[in-house]
């Protein structure tokens, strides 16, 4: 493959990402009833839009008007696509991007048979109309030149992009780990102070020490709020009660796992 191939496949990857982010920014608008900036992402672009429709181009132009092998093709691919994003987004952000649970014939909400055939005919009109338009309209761009350029610096800012996002994650993470032990810690101190009822100066001493982590343990919700803003429109079903509940058992699994010989 050669250079210019590579930078048009990168080219199509920001186009269908921005256009995805079009398709999902005006869909939950729409159904939210307020102006919402899909994706994870800053910019306006989902990636997860801009890998299929690329993926599409490549796997499925050798197939072009075969419409029996492009649906069968599509189908088993991206379905396969579809369940490696929603685990890889469950296991990373700790929850569903989107949930089928509610379909017949799913499989751990992830995937279900409605959208795997949807996936079959996305694939025919996408490789048989849409992208034919797309590209016709893309490669009317001279010279050559601009569309080099204006790749490189949507590569670099993307990059930029997904490190930014990748640490201000991170943060969030970190701030749930400590505030997973607070809990663990303040259900710990709570039981000492049931067992020592009888001794004052120590029942005091607990006392202070429990609310001091409950201070401790707002001023952490308030902060985990503050930096899960951005990723509540991108991932409606994220509960920060249920990930607490997830940090805690980790701690008291590692916590035992510490103490067997």
């Amino acid at each position: 493959m050669e250079f210019q191939e590579v930078i048009y496949i990168v080219a199509f990857f920001f186009i269908y990402s921005f256009f995805g982010w079009v398709l999902e920014s005006i869909t939950k608008t729409i159904a939210q009833k307020k102006l919402v900036n899909s994706g994870f992402l800053y910019g306006p672009f989902c990636p997860i839009y801009g890998i299929g429709a690329v993926g599409m181009t490549l796997i499925l132009k050798s197939f072009q008007s075969n419409y029996v092998i492009t649906f069968i093709i599509s189908v088993i691919v991206f379905t396969i696509w579809e369940y490696f994003v929603g685990w890889f987004l469950e296991k990373a952000f700790h929850t569903k991007y989107w949930d089928y649970s509610y379909y017949k014939f799913n499989y751990k909400g992830r995937i279900c048979l409605v959208n795997s055939l949807t996936w079959g005919f996305l694939g025919i009109s996408f490789t048989e109309i849409i992208h034919p338009i797309v590209s016709h309209i893309f490669f009317l761009i001279q010279p050559i030149w601009l569309i080099n350029i204006a790749t490189l610096i949507l590569t670099i800012y993307i990059i930029i992009d997904f490190t930014i996002t990748a640490i201000k994650v991170k943060n969030i993470d970190i701030s749930l780990a400590k505030l997973g032990e607070i809990s663990a810690s303040l259900k710990e101190r709570i039981e000492e102070l049931k067992k020592d009822q009888d001794k004052t100066s120590k029942k005091e001493k607990i006392k202070r020490s429990i609310e001091e982590l409950k201070q401790k343990q707002e001023d952490l919700k308030n902060r985990i709020e503050k930096q899960t803003e951005r990723f509540r429109d991108a991932f409606p079903n994220m509960k920060i009660n249920e990930i607490i509940k997830k940090k805690i058992e980790q701690r008291k699994e590692k916590k035992n796992s510490t103490k067997e010989p």
